[in-house]
């Protein structure tokens, strides 16, 4: 999960140059040709045999994250915030329940996507893979794992004028009565997605089996018959200052379970009482942040 390959870091790399400077145009040689990516040789993001290359997605993914805050300065509009990037690949292997046959499943999920400068992030969704991952029905059909709780995580989603995607929580279980091995591949669970010029940062990720264990992002591990793991992915960053966002659009967050009624005050200074927005107590609150913030 460190060394990328460098096509894997030109693709990345060119693709979210493209999405920032000219979505418009669509993919083609005369497009890419002005482009030139570097990266010095033996780097991680330009390895040479005998590297090891799995998993180069914890790293690739985030080949867009800096480019888009070089960017998002002189092309503010054009930008989208941090988001949870790299997918979360999960693996669980072992034996079968009435045989000594082995069985192994590997899923993709994501966190939450960066906020964009004119709207919400999608919540669930990378970037900049684009993939948001596989229902619990077919994961529960071809693998004897039971998902016991799938849920977008409230407030995980950065606040701003438009909010983070949220991130999500999962509860697996394995059916075979037996112990089996999960191995984890994941990342944001250190360092959260940036917020965009005032935006607030997404939350990070996290790893929790049902005896206590916080197991390592990049590890492999047993779990015994009985034990389910919980998986918090991360949120993706806001973009602008949360006091400038629409009362109405955070009312209407916390009624979807997207943002907390405490958070709505603390973060985006909105106070809601019996469902509803206290107009003269918002703009005392939002007056109040301000003064504190300058």
């Amino acid at each position: 999960g460190i060394n990328v390959v460098m096509n894997y870091t030109h693709a990345y790399s060119t693709y979210t140059l493209m999405c920032a400077i000219a979505p418009e145009i669509p993919n083609n040689e005369g497009a890419f040709r002005p482009i030139q990516v570097k990266a010095p040789q033996g780097s991680i993001l330009n390895c040479r045999k005998p590297a090891p290359v799995s998993a180069r997605h914890l790293i690739g993914h985030f080949v867009s994250q800096p480019i888009l805050h070089a960017l998002s300065n002189p092309i503010p509009d054009n930008v989208i915030a941090d988001g949870s990037a790299g997918l979360w690949n999960t693996m669980f292997e072992g034996e079968l329940k009435d045989s000594h046959d082995v069985f192994a499943y590997i899923y993709f999920s994501a966190g939450g996507m960066g906020a964009r400068p004119y709207r919400d992030g999608l919540s669930a969704t990378a970037f900049p893979s684009g993939i948001t991952g596989v229902p619990a029905e077919v994961i529960e059909s071809v693998a004897p794992i039971r998902m016991h709780k799938r849920e977008l995580l409230t407030d995980t989603g950065g606040a701003g004028k438009f909010r983070g995607g949220l991130g999500q929580e999962m509860i697996l279980e394995v059916l075979t009565g037996k112990p089996a091995t999960h191995s984890c591949m994941y990342d944001r669970t250190k360092f959260p997605a940036r917020g965009f010029h005032g935006g607030l940062d997404g939350t990070v990720g996290e790893v929790v089996v049902s005896d206590g264990r916080r197991p390592h992002p990049k590890s492999r591990y047993t779990i015994q018959p009985g034990q389910t793991v919980t998986l918090r992915l991360p949120g993706g960053g806001g973009f602008y200052s949360p006091l400038e966002r629409d009362p109405a659009s955070v009312l209407e967050d916390v009624r979807q379970g997207y943002v907390s009624v405490e958070a709505a005050r603390e973060k985006y200074g909105v106070v809601i009482e019996e469902g509803m927005v206290d107009e003269g107590k918002t703009k005392e609150e939002r007056r109040k942040m301000k003064s504190i913030a300058q």
